[in-house]
């Protein structure tokens, strides 16, 4: 990973201060499998179904308007025909992943991963457009907060006595208010986390560098787009905001803004 682990994060996390979630068996294979293009549907599958609730969350996303539009995919199995084995198996990840924070101190869950999708549509977005990997970016974007999830649960309370009245903090302020908190902030974490799991280092080195606009440059728009959505801005204000040579065609902008209302449904 780009951005090295710090001996005082190391340590934290040697003595049980700070520790990384573990993650469903399946979820571990499919993480595995996420650079390996030739990985068995039918295998799949019929692994996932041995994880009802997985299974069950992982068809209601594939159900929504982002993916399949009016029509209702009955199984898993549709699924895959309809959005694609690479799609499938990220949801598949994606799904494991929230399900590993069940509750977190002082974070609305809900609208925590609502944002996190609203974030993660935008990049996959922004990526296609830009004839990048449009999966890992879904990922980047949608975990690029679970850094701060795991400090809310580490340090509950000195986060939510930093938190307390800071309104709802993003990006740079958000990852100050946590160094201040706990000598630690969610980019960092978060990376560590994902580089522990075995993501591919495209997706780690996204997370890592997310406040860096010329490191992470799809990742930082695609977080820009939520925070303008969350405040119900106006599409074009939302547009206006990002960098218009982010992307070599010139005609990304209309065709980015054409997307934005269903962005903004995110995933739920």
């Amino acid at each position: 990973m780009n951005a090295p682990a710090r001996p005082d994060f190391v340590q934290a996390a040697a003595r049980g201060a700070l520790a990384l979630p573990s993650v469903p068996r399946v979820v571990r294979r499919l993480i595995g499998q996420l650079q390996d293009g030739d990985a068995s549907v039918v295998a799949l599958v019929a692994e996932l179904e041995q994880e009802p609730q997985l299974a069950a969350r992982t068809l209601r996303i594939a159900n929504s308007p982002y993916y399949c539009g009016r029509r209702t995919l009955a199984s898993l199995s549709d699924a895959v025909v309809v959005i694609g084995t690479q799609a499938l198996r990220t949801l598949v990840v994606s799904c494991g992943l929230q399900s590993v924070f069940v509750e977190v101190p002082g974070v609305n869950l809900r609208r925590f991963w609502t944002d996190a999708g609203v974030a993660g549509q935008a990049a996959r977005c922004l990526a296609r457009l830009a004839g990048a990997d449009a999966e890992a970016a879904f990922l980047g974007g949608l975990l690029h907060g679970v850094g701060h999830l795991i400090l809310c649960r580490a340090f509950p309370q000195p986060m939510q006595l930093q938190l307390l009245g800071a309104g709802t903090p993003r990006g740079a302020v958000l990852a100050a208010l946590e160094q201040q908190a706990c000598g630690f902030t969610h980019p960092m974490v978060g990376a560590l986390w994902l580089d522990e799991l075995g993501f591919p280092q495209t997706v780690v080195d996204a997370v890592a560098h997310q406040l860096d606009a010329q490191a992470s440059p799809l990742l930082a728009a695609a977080l820009q787009v939520a925070a303008g959505l969350d405040l119900l801005e106006a599409p074009a204000a939302v547009l206006a905001r990002l960098d218009p040579q982010l992307i070599a065609d010139p005609g990304w902008r209309d065709a980015f803004s054409a997307q934005l209302p269903l962005i903004a449904k995110g995933l739920g």
